[in-house]
């Protein structure tokens, strides 16, 4: 089993990259082959003067997360939840990367695309100050939803499970040490049942 990691926080010294590095290592130990790319070491270019995105504006950095994407069977995003969506700089990732022809494809008489990445899974880590009961009733999983069902669905990944690690702005040293295991533990079992279904 091939599992890209995508740390989607701009900086690199943050929670998320740590729970990035965690499930990393979980799913190292049942055996996983892993990739781990950090957003805040990603290149995004400048913007250009074409009228579409495509590849021809795709950095080196791009052109090679997109082979890792593409070579994986399972690709986990993790991220903090700022104002209610993703960061900035995420946001403009996966609108240069996921791009059409490349990520998905229209079809003649069809509504919807064909998504490209077909026969890959997907997960999310999120990670906010907004208590989980609040974000899934008062805000209703919004960020979730467009995640899994305009993003990665579209793409062709599914299923998508997803974990949200909340409120994290007065959480101890304590306890974030024990969501670090819970995210290797998570990590480790998914990938060990993965592999024995696929053997």
């Amino acid at each position: 089993m091939n599992i890209l990691i995508l740390s989607g926080h701009p900086r690199q010294q943050s929670f998320t990259h740590a729970l990035s590095k965690a499930y990393q290592e979980g799913a190292q130990l049942a055996g996983a082959q892993t990739s781990l790319v950090s957003l805040s070491n990603i290149q995004l270019g400048n913007q250009t003067d074409s009228p579409l995105p495509s590849q021809s504006s795709w950095t080196a950095d791009m052109k090679a997360l997109w082979q890792e994407m593409k070579a994986a069977d399972h690709v986990v995003i993790a991220h903090p939840l700022w104002w209610g969506s993703m960061p900035g700089e995420l946001k403009m990732l996966f609108d240069r990367l996921l791009v059409s022809g490349t990520a998905y494809q229209y079809q003649q008489g069809k509504a919807f695309p064909k998504g490209l990445l077909a026969d890959r899974t997907a997960e999310l880590i999120m990670t906010s100050d907004t208590p989980d009961w609040y974000y899934r009733f008062g805000y209703c999983s919004a960020q979730t939803n467009l995640m899994k069902n305009q993003i990665l669905k579209f793409i062709g990944l599914k299923p998508v499970r997803s974990t949200h690690i909340s409120p994290v702005r007065n959480m101890s040293d304590i306890a974030r040490a024990k969501k670090l295991e819970q995210v290797k533990n998570m990590a480790f079992k998914y990938s060990s049942r993965q592999q024995k279904s696929a053997a």
